[in-house]
Protein backbone atom coordinates (compact mmCIF):
# COMPACT_ATOMS: atom_id res chain seq x y z
CA UNK A 1 0.00 0.00 0.00
CA UNK A 2 1.78 3.28 -0.91
CA UNK A 3 1.65 6.40 1.45
CA UNK A 4 -0.97 8.20 2.04
CA UNK A 5 -0.41 11.17 0.70
CA UNK A 6 -1.44 9.66 -2.59
CA UNK A 7 -4.75 9.32 -1.43
CA UNK A 8 -4.63 12.63 -0.42
CA UNK A 9 -3.55 14.06 -3.61
CA UNK A 10 -6.28 12.12 -5.54
CA UNK A 11 -9.15 13.96 -2.97
CA UNK A 12 -8.11 16.94 -3.61
CA UNK A 13 -8.47 16.67 -7.12
CA UNK A 14 -11.46 14.80 -7.09
CA UNK A 15 -13.01 18.00 -4.53
CA UNK A 16 -11.36 20.54 -7.09
CA UNK A 17 -12.91 19.42 -10.38
CA UNK A 18 -16.48 18.89 -8.47
CA UNK A 19 -15.90 22.47 -7.17
CA UNK A 20 -15.35 23.66 -10.32
CA UNK A 21 -18.80 21.79 -12.04
CA UNK A 22 -20.99 22.83 -9.59
CA UNK A 23 -23.16 25.23 -10.96
CA UNK A 24 -24.45 29.05 -9.60
CA UNK A 25 -27.90 28.54 -10.86
CA UNK A 26 -29.23 30.51 -7.96
CA UNK A 27 -30.80 34.11 -9.35
CA UNK A 28 -33.71 36.86 -8.11
CA UNK A 29 -37.54 35.67 -9.66
CA UNK A 30 -37.95 37.46 -12.75
CA UNK A 31 -34.67 38.85 -13.04
CA UNK A 32 -33.60 39.25 -16.83
CA UNK A 33 -29.77 39.31 -16.26
CA UNK A 34 -27.46 36.06 -15.79
CA UNK A 35 -26.00 35.50 -12.25
CA UNK A 36 -23.16 37.24 -11.78
CA UNK A 37 -21.49 34.92 -9.47
CA UNK A 38 -17.97 34.42 -10.90
CA UNK A 39 -16.61 31.43 -12.41
CA UNK A 40 -14.28 29.04 -10.64
CA UNK A 41 -11.76 27.80 -12.33
CA UNK A 42 -10.11 24.23 -12.12
CA UNK A 43 -6.19 24.26 -10.57
CA UNK A 44 -3.70 23.47 -12.68
CA UNK A 45 -2.50 19.57 -12.42
CA UNK A 46 0.79 18.83 -12.81
CA UNK A 47 3.11 15.62 -12.95
CA UNK A 48 4.03 14.20 -9.37
CA UNK A 49 8.17 13.93 -10.21
CA UNK A 50 8.27 16.13 -12.59
CA UNK A 51 5.92 18.78 -11.88
CA UNK A 52 5.61 19.81 -15.19
CA UNK A 53 1.72 20.28 -16.44
CA UNK A 54 -0.13 16.95 -16.96
CA UNK A 55 -3.87 15.53 -17.58
CA UNK A 56 -6.42 15.39 -14.99
CA UNK A 57 -5.47 11.82 -14.03
CA UNK A 58 -1.67 12.72 -13.77
CA UNK A 59 -1.46 11.75 -10.13
CA UNK A 60 -3.15 8.37 -10.92
CA UNK A 61 -0.89 7.06 -14.23
CA UNK A 62 0.80 4.14 -13.59
CA UNK A 63 4.48 4.25 -12.00
CA UNK A 64 6.87 1.80 -13.33
CA UNK A 65 10.37 1.40 -11.89
CA UNK A 66 13.05 -0.46 -13.33
CA UNK A 67 16.45 -1.63 -12.32
CA UNK A 68 18.68 -0.95 -15.45
CA UNK A 69 22.28 -2.19 -15.52
CA UNK A 70 25.54 0.20 -16.19
CA UNK A 71 28.12 -1.71 -16.74
CA UNK A 72 30.58 0.21 -19.53
CA UNK A 73 29.85 -2.83 -22.73
CA UNK A 74 25.63 -2.33 -22.61
CA UNK A 75 25.83 1.50 -22.92
CA UNK A 76 23.96 3.39 -24.41
CA UNK A 77 20.90 2.15 -22.15
CA UNK A 78 17.23 2.10 -23.09
CA UNK A 79 15.09 4.65 -21.86
CA UNK A 80 16.89 6.49 -18.71
CA UNK A 81 16.75 9.39 -21.09
CA UNK A 82 12.46 9.36 -20.56
CA UNK A 83 12.56 8.62 -17.04
CA UNK A 84 11.30 11.01 -14.37
CA UNK A 85 13.28 10.31 -11.70
CA UNK A 86 16.45 7.87 -12.10
CA UNK A 87 18.37 6.86 -9.13
CA UNK A 88 22.38 5.31 -9.06
CA UNK A 89 23.21 2.92 -6.37
CA UNK A 90 26.49 0.99 -5.43
CA UNK A 91 26.47 -2.59 -6.30
CA UNK A 92 29.77 -4.98 -6.32
CA UNK A 93 32.65 -4.92 -8.08
CA UNK A 94 32.54 -1.45 -7.76
CA UNK A 95 29.75 -0.85 -10.77
CA UNK A 96 26.82 1.33 -10.00
CA UNK A 97 23.43 0.40 -11.32
CA UNK A 98 20.43 2.64 -11.47
CA UNK A 99 16.67 2.87 -10.65
CA UNK A 100 14.58 4.23 -13.78
CA UNK A 101 10.90 5.76 -12.55
CA UNK A 102 8.45 6.25 -15.49
CA UNK A 103 5.39 7.68 -15.34
CA UNK A 104 5.22 10.79 -17.60
CA UNK A 105 7.19 9.57 -20.80
CA UNK A 106 6.83 6.02 -21.71
CA UNK A 107 9.81 4.86 -23.84
CA UNK A 108 8.92 1.89 -26.11
CA UNK A 109 11.67 -0.19 -24.52
CA UNK A 110 14.05 0.53 -21.72
CA UNK A 111 16.65 -1.82 -20.12
CA UNK A 112 19.53 -3.92 -20.11
CA UNK A 113 17.06 -5.14 -16.97
CA UNK A 114 19.38 -6.63 -14.12
CA UNK A 115 18.83 -7.66 -10.36
CA UNK A 116 16.98 -5.57 -7.59
CA UNK A 117 19.38 -4.80 -3.84
CA UNK A 118 17.86 -4.74 -0.61
CA UNK A 119 17.89 -0.47 -1.37
CA UNK A 120 15.78 -0.46 -4.04
CA UNK A 121 12.78 -1.46 -1.32
CA UNK A 122 13.09 1.87 -0.27
CA UNK A 123 12.69 3.54 -3.57
CA UNK A 124 9.97 1.58 -5.22
CA UNK A 125 8.19 1.33 -2.06
CA UNK A 126 6.62 4.72 -1.78
CA UNK A 127 6.16 5.15 -5.40
CA UNK A 128 6.19 2.23 -7.60
CA UNK A 129 3.13 0.27 -9.04
CA UNK A 130 5.38 -2.40 -10.70
CA UNK A 131 8.92 -2.87 -9.80
CA UNK A 132 10.72 -4.60 -12.74
CA UNK A 133 14.14 -6.20 -12.09
CA UNK A 134 15.67 -9.39 -13.33
CA UNK A 135 15.58 -11.54 -10.38
CA UNK A 136 18.51 -11.39 -7.30
CA UNK A 137 19.95 -13.35 -4.99
CA UNK A 138 18.00 -15.42 -2.37
CA UNK A 139 18.90 -12.85 0.60
CA UNK A 140 17.34 -9.75 -1.22
CA UNK A 141 14.23 -11.85 -2.62
CA UNK A 142 13.45 -12.37 0.50
CA UNK A 143 14.01 -9.02 2.09
CA UNK A 144 12.53 -7.62 -1.32
CA UNK A 145 9.21 -9.91 -0.82
CA UNK A 146 8.64 -9.13 3.08
CA UNK A 147 8.84 -5.47 2.97
CA UNK A 148 7.67 -4.48 -0.58
CA UNK A 149 4.53 -3.29 -0.07
CA UNK A 150 1.85 -6.09 -1.95
CA UNK A 151 0.02 -3.72 -3.58
CA UNK A 152 3.35 -3.30 -6.30
CA UNK A 153 3.37 -5.77 -8.67
CA UNK A 154 6.69 -7.76 -8.66
CA UNK A 155 7.80 -7.81 -12.67
CA UNK A 156 10.41 -10.14 -13.31
CA UNK A 157 11.34 -12.52 -16.86
CA UNK A 158 8.16 -13.58 -17.98
CA UNK A 159 5.83 -10.76 -16.91
CA UNK A 160 4.28 -9.07 -19.30
CA UNK A 161 6.62 -7.16 -21.76
CA UNK A 162 9.78 -9.18 -20.80
CA UNK A 163 12.00 -9.99 -23.57
CA UNK A 164 15.77 -10.95 -24.79
CA UNK A 165 17.46 -9.34 -27.33
CA UNK A 166 20.37 -9.02 -29.72
CA UNK A 167 21.70 -6.28 -28.54
CA UNK A 168 24.01 -8.16 -25.81
CA UNK A 169 24.98 -11.62 -25.04
CA UNK A 170 23.18 -12.95 -21.73
CA UNK A 171 22.81 -12.07 -19.21
CA UNK A 172 23.04 -8.33 -20.54
CA UNK A 173 20.12 -8.63 -23.68
CA UNK A 174 16.43 -8.62 -21.15
CA UNK A 175 14.79 -5.64 -22.15
CA UNK A 176 11.24 -4.43 -21.36
CA UNK A 177 8.59 -2.99 -23.26
CA UNK A 178 6.94 -1.03 -20.70
CA UNK A 179 3.71 -0.49 -22.95
CA UNK A 180 3.38 -4.31 -22.40
CA UNK A 181 3.46 -4.48 -19.02
CA UNK A 182 0.99 -1.47 -18.31
CA UNK A 183 -1.60 -2.47 -20.55
CA UNK A 184 -1.35 -6.45 -18.68
CA UNK A 185 -3.53 -4.10 -15.69
CA UNK A 186 -1.97 -6.11 -13.22
CA UNK A 187 -1.21 -3.67 -10.93
CA UNK A 188 -4.31 -2.18 -8.55
CA UNK A 189 -2.63 1.68 -9.52
CA UNK A 190 -3.31 4.38 -6.58
CA UNK A 191 -1.93 7.94 -6.80
CA UNK A 192 0.67 8.86 -5.95
CA UNK A 193 2.55 12.16 -4.53
CA UNK A 194 6.26 11.97 -5.66
CA UNK A 195 9.43 10.60 -4.26
CA UNK A 196 10.05 14.18 -2.69
CA UNK A 197 8.20 16.50 -0.43
CA UNK A 198 7.54 19.31 -2.68
CA UNK A 199 7.46 23.07 -0.95
CA UNK A 200 4.35 24.34 -1.57
CA UNK A 201 4.74 27.58 -4.00
CA UNK A 202 8.48 26.92 -5.18
CA UNK A 203 9.12 27.99 -8.25
CA UNK A 204 13.10 29.11 -8.57
CA UNK A 205 15.99 27.34 -7.15
CA UNK A 206 17.22 28.21 -4.11
CA UNK A 207 20.01 30.26 -4.00
CA UNK A 208 23.17 28.58 -3.14
CA UNK A 209 26.56 28.45 -4.32
CA UNK A 210 27.98 28.70 -7.71
CA UNK A 211 29.12 25.02 -9.29
CA UNK A 212 29.87 24.14 -12.74
CA UNK A 213 30.25 20.59 -12.36
CA UNK A 214 30.14 17.85 -9.50
CA UNK A 215 32.08 14.38 -9.73
CA UNK A 216 31.07 11.77 -7.69
CA UNK A 217 33.50 8.53 -6.82
CA UNK A 218 31.22 5.62 -6.21
CA UNK A 219 34.43 3.72 -6.42
CA UNK A 220 37.74 3.34 -8.62
CA UNK A 221 36.02 1.81 -11.65
CA UNK A 222 32.50 4.18 -11.51
CA UNK A 223 33.67 7.98 -11.31
CA UNK A 224 30.29 9.95 -13.04
CA UNK A 225 30.23 13.35 -13.10
CA UNK A 226 27.72 16.30 -14.09
CA UNK A 227 28.89 19.44 -16.10
CA UNK A 228 26.33 22.73 -15.75
CA UNK A 229 25.23 23.79 -19.71
CA UNK A 230 23.97 27.13 -19.16
CA UNK A 231 22.64 27.66 -22.44
CA UNK A 232 20.62 24.71 -21.80
CA UNK A 233 19.96 24.73 -18.29
CA UNK A 234 20.69 21.27 -17.93
CA UNK A 235 23.36 19.34 -15.94
CA UNK A 236 24.98 17.17 -18.93
CA UNK A 237 26.34 13.67 -17.52
CA UNK A 238 29.45 11.79 -18.23
CA UNK A 239 30.78 8.59 -16.99
CA UNK A 240 33.71 9.68 -16.11
CA UNK A 241 35.91 9.31 -19.61
CA UNK A 242 33.06 10.61 -22.27
CA UNK A 243 29.65 11.69 -22.13
CA UNK A 244 27.30 9.32 -21.41
CA UNK A 245 24.67 9.26 -24.34
CA UNK A 246 21.08 7.76 -25.06
CA UNK A 247 20.11 6.28 -27.55
CA UNK A 248 19.27 8.36 -29.81
CA UNK A 249 23.01 9.48 -29.80
CA UNK A 250 22.15 12.97 -27.58
CA UNK A 251 23.96 13.35 -24.14
CA UNK A 252 21.87 12.27 -20.52
CA UNK A 253 20.80 15.59 -18.84
CA UNK A 254 18.29 16.43 -15.51
CA UNK A 255 17.16 19.58 -14.58
CA UNK A 256 18.16 18.55 -11.05
CA UNK A 257 20.22 17.15 -8.89
CA UNK A 258 19.77 15.33 -5.38
CA UNK A 259 23.12 14.02 -4.04
CA UNK A 260 22.66 11.49 -1.00
CA UNK A 261 25.05 10.78 1.74
CA UNK A 262 24.46 8.02 3.10
CA UNK A 263 26.02 4.44 5.09
CA UNK A 264 26.95 1.52 3.14
CA UNK A 265 26.80 -2.35 5.48
CA UNK A 266 27.83 -5.25 4.13
CA UNK A 267 24.66 -7.88 2.75
CA UNK A 268 25.68 -10.44 4.04
CA UNK A 269 26.78 -12.66 0.60
CA UNK A 270 29.41 -12.32 -1.99
CA UNK A 271 28.26 -12.44 -5.57
CA UNK A 272 29.67 -15.42 -8.08
CA UNK A 273 33.02 -13.36 -8.32
CA UNK A 274 33.79 -13.34 -5.13
CA UNK A 275 32.80 -9.73 -4.10
CA UNK A 276 30.98 -8.60 -1.15
CA UNK A 277 27.38 -7.22 -1.53
CA UNK A 278 27.09 -3.51 -0.61
CA UNK A 279 23.98 -2.89 0.91
CA UNK A 280 23.06 0.94 0.61
CA UNK A 281 20.52 2.40 3.45
CA UNK A 282 18.12 4.97 2.24
CA UNK A 283 16.26 5.31 5.42
CA UNK A 284 16.91 7.64 8.55
CA UNK A 285 18.73 10.94 7.69
CA UNK A 286 21.98 12.52 6.69
CA UNK A 287 23.63 15.11 4.54
CA UNK A 288 23.41 15.49 1.02
CA UNK A 289 23.41 18.34 -1.66
CA UNK A 290 20.40 19.93 -4.01
CA UNK A 291 22.05 21.55 -7.62
CA UNK A 292 19.46 23.05 -9.57
CA UNK A 293 20.08 25.94 -11.80
CA UNK A 294 23.99 26.10 -11.25
CA UNK A 295 24.03 26.15 -8.31
CA UNK A 296 24.68 23.71 -5.04
CA UNK A 297 22.83 23.93 -1.73
CA UNK A 298 23.63 21.74 1.20
CA UNK A 299 20.37 19.83 2.68
CA UNK A 300 19.79 17.49 5.14
CA UNK A 301 17.75 14.26 3.99
CA UNK A 302 15.08 12.28 6.15
CA UNK A 303 13.11 9.30 4.96
CA UNK A 304 11.42 7.99 7.96
CA UNK A 305 10.63 4.36 6.72
CA UNK A 306 10.97 2.21 3.11
CA UNK A 307 7.69 3.84 2.51
CA UNK A 308 7.94 7.15 3.11
CA UNK A 309 8.84 10.18 1.12
CA UNK A 310 11.96 11.52 1.31
CA UNK A 311 12.32 15.96 2.52
CA UNK A 312 15.32 17.93 2.01
CA UNK A 313 15.68 20.44 4.34
CA UNK A 314 17.92 23.67 4.60
CA UNK A 315 19.77 25.12 7.86
CA UNK A 316 16.63 27.09 8.76
CA UNK A 317 14.72 24.02 8.53
CA UNK A 318 13.29 25.45 5.14
CA UNK A 319 11.92 22.51 2.68
CA UNK A 320 13.26 22.72 -0.94
CA UNK A 321 13.19 20.17 -3.67
CA UNK A 322 14.06 19.43 -7.66
CA UNK A 323 12.62 22.27 -9.63
CA UNK A 324 10.69 21.24 -12.29
CA UNK A 325 11.52 18.56 -14.82
CA UNK A 326 13.72 15.42 -14.77
CA UNK A 327 15.83 14.92 -11.55
CA UNK A 328 18.83 12.42 -10.99
CA UNK A 329 19.60 10.92 -7.75
CA UNK A 330 23.04 10.32 -7.25
CA UNK A 331 23.35 7.81 -3.89
CA UNK A 332 27.09 8.07 -2.11
CA UNK A 333 27.91 5.94 0.72
CA UNK A 334 30.97 5.98 3.47
CA UNK A 335 33.19 4.05 0.77
CA UNK A 336 32.55 7.28 -1.99
CA UNK A 337 33.11 10.92 -2.48
CA UNK A 338 32.02 14.24 -4.26
CA UNK A 339 33.80 17.13 -6.09
CA UNK A 340 32.31 20.31 -6.66
CA UNK A 341 33.81 22.64 -9.58
CA UNK A 342 33.17 26.24 -8.72
CA UNK A 343 33.53 28.97 -11.52
CA UNK A 344 36.81 30.20 -12.00
CA UNK A 345 35.94 33.97 -10.55
CA UNK A 346 35.00 31.95 -7.24
CA UNK A 347 36.79 30.94 -4.45
CA UNK A 348 37.63 28.49 -2.42
CA UNK A 349 38.83 25.38 -4.43
CA UNK A 350 36.36 22.57 -4.84
CA UNK A 351 35.44 21.15 -1.42
CA UNK A 352 35.47 17.51 -1.41
CA UNK A 353 33.66 15.04 1.32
Amino acid sequence: MKINSRIGVSLVVTALLLTGCSKGTSSVAGSASPSSSPTKTKDPVFWPFTQLPGPDNAAEVPVVVIKIENDPSVRPQAGLDSADLVFEELVEGGMTRFGAVFQSDIPKEAGPVRSARHVDVSIASPIADYFVFSGAAKPTIAYVKKNLPKSIVISTEGAPGMHRTKYHPAPHNLYMYLADLIASNKAAVSPTAGFFTLPLGQTAAPVGSPVTAVRLTFSKESTPGWTWDAGTKLWLRDDGNKPHKAMDGKQLSANSLVVIKTTEVNAGYKDPAGHYVPRTVLTGTGSGYLLTDGQMIDVTWTKADTTSQMTLTTADGSVVGPLPGKTWVEVITTSGSVAFKVPAAASPSPSKS
